[in-house]
């Protein structure tokens, strides 16, 4: 026996389904709108123009039927935005000789084709009317003329849309050009007030080696170990504020020399007790290197160097062959370790791989208590002071 089939309810659509197709249609409704905002001109236009020549041919012609009006001016529309927006343009952007025989073989195309729409037109609504389809010369003549028309109207609009986008594309390019001026000039001001800034704070350093010159003269005949340290910090300060090349860039042979100034400023310091030997081999010529890039790998040497271990002191070596340069450094760690979280080392690989990309090799390990370090700079020609 067979069972009766009864219908089944629907389940109610989840809620998560219910706010999926609210968003696809709140977004269908969205690109409607937006569509119809773009084409509401167009629509007011042809309504305007559609009124103007209906009540100009009733006062001529008298009345037609609105499925003539409807069905003509649909084929005229049609030929307008094709010929104005689509064809025309394809056609203007040619050159001259191709451009003059396009435009006539595309208005001999046009021209037939728009007489075989208008032809069909009339045919289909001859026989909606049930009257007999004639083509008369007066409907070709009459066709021929509206081709005429719209043709004129179609292309004009299209010069005066090119002229339009013409005009707000330099109207765009200029307000450019006058953010750009404007943004140069505020660079030009903050540069001028970097370089005021620049100016006032170099009063300070030259009126501190003016203080460490009179200091000097006061405690050179009773301390001269004192007198030498204030000449050395007068030196290395005075480095501060040496003159950058235009790289931002300062001379190898004047960081060479900060290097050894630091270091017999800190022998000083320990009275001579340091274990520390500095080589400098080759000829620094006119290099020119980033500011304070080798002074930071000897900073490293006396912050985590055990430097009085007079068995194994540690070493500085400097090399300049050509435009390579290569500093090693080689000392055994504090046993009373400082904490060191790599920011030097890791600021001076960053430094390298900004200022010397694919023109360094850098690296170093720690084995057995003892800390390596090597780095080899190609110091290419666009660091040389012949272009500074």
């Amino acid at each position: 026996m067979r069972k009766k089939a009864y219908p089944t309810e629907k389940e109610p659509k989840s809620a998560q389904e219910i706010s999926v197709s609210s968003i696809q249609i709140m977004h269908t409704l969205s690109l409607i709108s937006s569509f119809l905002k773009s084409i509401r001109v167009h629509i007011l236009c042809w309504a305007l123009f559609i009124i103007y020549e209906v009540l100009v041919i009733i006062t001529l012609n008298g009345t037609g039927t609105v499925a003539d009006y409807i069905c003509h001016y649909i084929v005229n529309i049609a030929y307008f935005y094709i010929h104005g927006y689509y064809v025309y343009p394809l056609v203007a952007r040619q050159k001259k000789p191709a451009r003059y025989f396009l435009t006539l073989l595309l208005i001999g195309v046009e021209f037939v084709i728009y007489q075989s729409f208008m032809r069909l037109t009339a045919y289909v609504l001859y026989q909606t009317n049930g009257g007999k389809f004639e083509y008369a010369n007066i409907y070709y003549l009459k066709y021929t003329w509206r081709y005429v028309y719209f043709l004129f109207i179609s292309t004009a609009v299209y010069y005066i849309r090119t002229a339009l986008k013409h005009e707000t594309k330099i109207v765009s390019l200029e307000n450019e050009r006058i953010n750009n001026l404007l943004d140069q000039q505020l660079l030009e001001n903050k540069l001028i007030r970097s370089e005021n800034a620049w100016r006032q704070s170099q009063l300070n350093p030259h009126f501190l080696f003016n203080t460490l010159n009179l200091i000097y003269n006061k405690v050179t005949s009773g301390a001269p170990n004192a007198g030498d340290s204030i000449i050395i910090l007068s030196e290395i300060m005075r480095f501060s504020i040496t003159p950058l090349s235009s790289g931002g860039k300062i001379k190898l042979e004047d960081e060479i020399e900060h290097i050894r100034l630091f270091i017999k400023m800190n022998q000083l310091r320990f009275d001579d007790r340091l274990a520390l030997t500095f080589e400098v081999t080759g000829e620094e010529m006119d290099l020119l290197i980033n500011p304070l890039l080798l002074i930071t790998l000897v900073e490293n040497v006396f912050k985590y160097g055990d430097l009085y271990n007079e068995a194994a002191p540690a070493s500085i070596i400097i090399n300049i062959t050509g435009s390579i340069l290569s500093i090693k450094t080689h000392n055994y760690i504090k046993k009373s370790k400082v904490t060191s979280h790599g920011i030097g080392l890791s600021n001076v690989t960053d430094r390298l791989k900004t200022y010397y990309p694919d023109q360094f090799e850098f690296f170093f390990k720690e084995h057995d208590s003892v800390f390596d370090l090597s780095l080899t700079i190609n110091l290419t020609a666009n660091d040389h002071m012949l272009h500074n």
